[in-house]
């Protein structure tokens, strides 16, 4: 199954179901799934699970391409931890921790960040050399938080121009862009570095594109 054909499935899927008011968008979906292909990743580490559609969809994605991928995810809210069994058809695959200071120590070729922790300032001790942080969606205070710490790191903000889908939860309104996320390569290689220069063109173009069609 093709990458953007599995993400737009499986958002779709989680939409649908109950607490999905905050779920990653399908382009950071797809985001995702292509930095794990580009980059040979194989050590994830999710912070705030929520009710699984990334975890979910990241599993499915290995299942099907035969990857060894060891997924590692914090969550600590009370109905997330019901609704993951039920929603993450691979669940038994997460090693799941409360909070990110509970975390075995070990080290993540990528770390996505999809929710709320307070322990965030001791994400370095997670990454491995050349980690890899996606932020999904705004989350301005982390981005910042998380760029503190790693001054010397490649930032870009990646979005679409694509609109939200008529399935999205009903809080996204189908006259706005869909969600996109915030990539940081904290060590990057010589081929993280071309890919960042991509994205950040390629952001520029995109902006330059919804500022002239408003």
């Amino acid at each position: 199954m093709k990458i953007k054909k599995l993400a737009i499935q499986n958002y779709k899927y989680f939409c649908s179901l109950e607490g999905s008011d905050y779920i990653a968008s399908e382009f950071a979906l797809e985001t995702i799934l292509r930095l794990i292909k580009k980059f040979n990743i194989s050590d994830i580490l999710e912070i705030g699970l929520g009710i699984g559609s990334v975890s979910d969809t990241v599993l499915k994605f290995s299942k099907l391409n035969k990857l060894d991928i060891k997924y590692v995810g914090t969550e600590s809210n009370e109905f997330c931890l019901k609704a993951l069994p039920k929603n993450v058809q691979h669940y038994d695959q997460i090693q799941l921790f409360p909070k990110l200071n509970e975390v075995i120590s070990k080290k993540f070729d990528l770390i996505i960040i999809d929710g709320l922790d307070l322990s965030l300032k001791q994400i370095e001790q997670y990454c491995a050399v050349n980690a890899i942080l996606f932020i999904e969606g705004g989350r301005e205070d982390q981005t910042k938080s998380i760029l503190s710490i790693f001054p010397k790191s490649l930032f870009v903000n990646v979005i679409t121009l694509k609109k939200n889908p008529p399935y999205a939860h009903e809080s996204r309104s189908v006259k706005s862009y869909i969600g996109g996320g915030q990539l940081i390569f904290i060590n990057p290689t010589f081929k993280m570095k071309l890919f960042w220069a991509k994205q950040k063109a390629f952001t520029f173009i995109k902006r330059k594109i919804r500022k002239n069609f408003k």
